[in-house]
Formats: C-alpha cells, structure tokens, sequence
C-alpha cells in the first residue's frame, strides 16, 4: 500500500509538471510563430502553404535542439 502511495504521488506530480509545460508552451505558441513567420517571410517570399511548412520545420529544429541540451543538462545533474 505504501509503494502505490508513492508510486500515485510521483505520477500525479509527473502528470501536473506535463499540464504546466503544456500550458507555458501553448502561452509561447503565438509568439514563437509570429517571429519565426516575420523573419522567414522577409527573407522569402513563399505562399502560405509553404511559408508555414518553413515555419514547423524551423520551430521543429528549435525544439529539437531544446530537447538536446535540456536531456544532457538534466543528465549531468542526476
């Protein structure tokens, strides 16, 4: 009975870091596309359905990179 205590804690505190990253990265999204999208469409002139796959593949190369050094960040800590 104690392991699922402390088993549910840590998966409920788990869970609740998701929401809160969740609600951060949706309170960034705008901002992040409007940048990205100014700066690529003064550089190329695309239609839109071009310009917004430049867009997902830029933010995608972005949070990949954030991902990358957040893990080996994290891993040098533990």
């Amino acid at each position: 009975m104690v392991n699922f205590k402390r088993e549910f804690r840590k998966q409920l505190r788990l869970a609740l870091a998701a929401a809160v990253g969740f609600i951060i990265a949706f309170a960034w999204k705008d901002f992040v596309l409007k940048l990205t999208g100014d700066a690529l469409s003064k550089f190329l002139e695309l239609n839109p359905i071009t310009s917004a796959l430049a867009i997902a593949i830029v933010i995608t190369l972005i949070g990949v990179l954030i991902i990358l050094m957040s893990s080996r960040v994290l891993k040098e800590l533990s």
